[in-house]
């Protein structure tokens, strides 16, 4: 059975979408992943978080995928002593010496390879599987025949996202964000960088903003970069009978109730096709149609409130 994961950006948030159906959540480790702290935990919201995952049966990943500073090596050690104890399910990690660690102190802690070790081939993946990984993240421009023969070549698990975003680069490989605007920070001695999503902070999406080629002429002008949202729905029966062991929903920043419609949806589409082997697409389409509407509207509000803020050299984002 596949697996259906959601994001967990409060601890309501986590209630939501394990009463929507999911199977399990990630929440992000304070300090530590990719997102503004306002949607990561501190410990005593983490271990409220794994009490609720396991009420309800479920997991819970904690996220690590920010890149570490030079020295942090202690620090995180006792972080994740501190998940461990708490039970957390499964560390989403995309520094290979952080496995590497994991792997020797807690060998029966499941290790997830972030989209941010942006794995493309079997050679690369098999580097990371070494190191402790049991599944990874594949990027949104691979095939589902590109991650079918990782998957049969090295053994690994294959999550995918369904809702997501798509980049210019690859995800997790962006650094624009940190020459726009950067400033450093600690929290509880963890060096975190706003700015620098792959650093602890969080991006402030520069590539959605106006943008001009020029040099002798200006070639083009009034442009954005590819950064585009995206609902998976088609292709999911097809991820489905080739073994896609997790469907991911991205989401920590949106609203809770947008996440509880989404991830419902999904629940329902997952079943349906599973139960039955179809699934009438467009009635779910149009029902997708509806959420992703709000969505945009809140991923917009939320773009309006990033970029001024990079302006404002703010923190709490």
């Amino acid at each position: 059975m596949v697996e259906l994961l959601g994001p967990g950006g409060s601890l309501e948030m986590v209630e939501a979408v394990f009463k929507a159906g999911a199977d399990s959540v990630y929440a992000g480790v304070k300090g530590w992943s990719r997102r503004s702290k306002k949607y990561e935990m501190g410990d005593e919201e983490l271990k409220k978080a794994v009490r609720i995952s396991h009420d309800y049966g479920g997991m819970l990943r904690a996220a690590i995928n920010a890149m570490p500073k030079a020295g942090e090596e202690g620090m995180y050690i006792e972080k994740l002593d501190s998940l461990y104890s708490m039970e957390i399910d499964a560390v989403i990690l995309n520094d290979i010496g952080l496995m590497k660690i994991t792997r020797e102190r807690y060998p029966d802690l499941k290790i997830v390879a972030s989209i941010g070790a942006s794995i493309l081939n079997k050679e690369e993946a098999m580097l990371y599987r070494d190191a402790g990984a049991y599944l990874f993240v594949a990027d949104c421009k691979m095939s589902l025949d590109e991650m079918m023969e990782i998957k049969a070549h090295t053994g690994m698990g294959v999550e995918v996202l369904i809702h997501a975003n798509t980049d210019f680069t690859y995800l997790g490989r962006c650094w624009m964000s940190s020459y726009k605007a950067l400033k450093y920070e600690s929290i509880d001695g963890k060096a975190y960088y706003v700015g620098s999503p792959n650093r602890g902070g969080v991006c402030f999406r520069p590539c959605l903003l106006g943008w001009k080629l020029a040099g002798d002429d200006v070639y083009a002008s009034d442009f954005q970069l590819p950064n585009s949202m995206f609902l998976m729905l088609d292709e999911i029966p097809e991820m489905i009978d080739r073994g896609v062991d997790c469907l991911k929903i991205q989401g920590r920043e949106y609203s809770v109730s947008l996440i509880h419609d989404l991830v419902k949806l999904y629940r329902n589409f997952i079943d349906e096709y599973t139960e039955r082997g179809e699934v009438d697409i467009e009635a779910y389409r149009a029902e997708l149609d509806v959420i992703a509407e709000k969505r945009d509207s809140e991923r917009l509000r939320r773009t309006l409130e990033l970029m001024k803020a990079s302006r404002m050299e703010k923190s709490e984002i």
